[in-house]
């Protein structure tokens, strides 16, 4: 397809997983702004039940995240060897533009899913807890996936690569080159 671009599938992996963990940074800034702008400011309470429930939310759901939610590297099995014109790889502006354009619609759906749930449940941190550490545990389980799909390249001789126009669709045409070890 014309303009499509070799888009590597461990780097853009690694991409979408800094973007979780950015996003959860931003959204545990955000949380701390609410409550300190709340009459009676940030407590030793609030701390501790934020602090607790994003931690243990972390721990519960890594390893969930990992086995409920299929990561990219179970997509390598349907990758087809690159064959056709030569296509090139993303520049390094188009790399940024769409991190920053990820991490963005993270920051933007986790504000959202944030303030609905303080909306329904109130301040007091457990809203709080349970977003950032949710978005935390998403992006360290997809690290995780990303060092698979190297073991995984490695093991195998071949680099995978997304051979699309943007990462947006990425599941539509994932190929592999043979790589000299």
């Amino acid at each position: 397809m014309k303009d499509e671009r070799l888009w590597r599938y461990s780097r853009l992996t690694r991409m979408w997983a800094r973007s979780m963990i950015v996003a959860s940074l931003l959204v545990l800034a955000l949380a701390f702004a609410l409550e300190a702008s709340a009459g009676e400011g940030i407590g030793g309470g609030w701390l501790l039940v934020f602090g607790g429930v994003a931690v243990g939310t972390l721990v519960v759901c890594t390893p969930l995240a990992r086995l409920a939610v299929a990561g990219p590297s179970s997509r390598l099995p349907e990758a087809e060897p690159n064959s056709g014109p030569r296509r090139l790889e993303p520049t390094p502006s188009e790399w940024r533009r769409w991190s920053l354009l990820s991490a963005g619609v993270l920051v933007a759906g986790a504000t959202a899913m944030l303030l609905f749930l303080v909306a329904i449940l109130d301040r007091g941190g457990t809203a709080e807890g349970v977003v950032v550490g949710l978005l935390a545990a998403w992006g360290i389980a997809t690290f995780v996936d990303a060092h698979q799909i190297e073991r995984t390249e490695e093991a195998e001789g071949r680099r995978y690569y997304a051979a699309v126009r943007s990462p947006i669709a990425v599941g539509r045409h994932l190929v592999w080159e043979r790589h000299a070890a």
